[in-house]
């Protein structure tokens, strides 16, 4: 189609000037015989050809013009998602036990790699349930002014923090498929499994240790009753449990 604009805006062209060059240059018997009118009339008509051949000639040039725009537009946007991977990447191999950073890796896990996207959905519900635990914690700190049990948060981000830890594990598995040159191995998916179910009994027990802090927060404003011997017993049963995890890693 450009190729057709061209040769038709070339001919514009060469009419149009033929006919200023002929305007221009008519001779004293061509006036008198067409008329001075005429002339003119020609010259303004070969002008306008000239013009809309040139028009014309310009607008076969659009299409390549925004062919390349749109390729360096293109190459930018890669440029900038390549950066913008790195910079992901990065953050989070300082940072791998930071809520934020890890669902930032596992967003992009995702969108690399849609085969991951059962596994990676399954980390994130994992830690949208902590976040709302979480929240209902302090929730229920603040609404009863329980700030005797503060020392208590703690507890429910070493939690948080053990779910980071066990998706990292997942996420390590995942990194030679994430391309999606290859398929995840029996043995990475054991890992796996074996990291969402320690995660779910993470959850369980913060889901536990929120339970007993409402028995005792509901006993110590009725009953004045300060013992906190089921809530310690309890933390310290979360506590063994992450002490033998930590050595099975040694």
């Amino acid at each position: 189609m450009s190729k057709i604009l061209k040769i038709i805006g070339a001919l514009l062209v060469a009419l149009g000037i033929a006919g200023i060059i002929t305007a221009s240059m008519a001779t004293s018997a061509l006036i008198v015989s067409i008329g001075v009118r005429a002339i003119s009339t020609l010259k303004i008509i070969s002008i306008i050809t000239a013009c809309v051949g040139g028009g014309v000639f310009v607008l076969s040039f659009v299409p390549k013009v925004a062919n390349l725009i749109s390729s360096s537009n293109n190459r930018k946007m890669i440029k900038g998602k390549v950066e913008e991977r790195k910079k992901t990447f990065d953050e989070y191999a300082r940072d791998s036990l930071n809520p934020v950073k890890t669902r930032e890796r596992l967003d992009d896990l995702k969108e690399n790699n849609a085969s991951l996207s059962p596994i990676v959905d399954k980390c994130i519900n994992q830690m949208d349930r902590m976040d709302k635990l979480q929240d209902r914690y302090k929730t229920l700190l603040d609404a009863n002014d329980a700030i005797y049990l503060n020392n208590t948060i703690s507890v429910i981000d070493d939690a948080e923090t053990r779910l980071c830890r066990n998706i990292r594990n997942i996420i390590n598995c995942c990194i030679l498929v994430e391309d999606g040159s290859s398929e995840l191995s029996d043995f990475d998916r054991q890992i796996i499994d074996k990291a969402l179910r320690e995660n779910e009994s993470e959850l369980e027990n913060v889901n536990t240790l929120i339970h007993y802090a409402v028995n005792y927060i509901n006993n110590y404003q009725q009953n004045g009753v300060t013992d906190m011997s089921e809530l310690r017993a309890w933390i310290e049963v979360m506590r063994s449990s992450t002490d033998k995890n930590d050595l099975k890693l040694n």
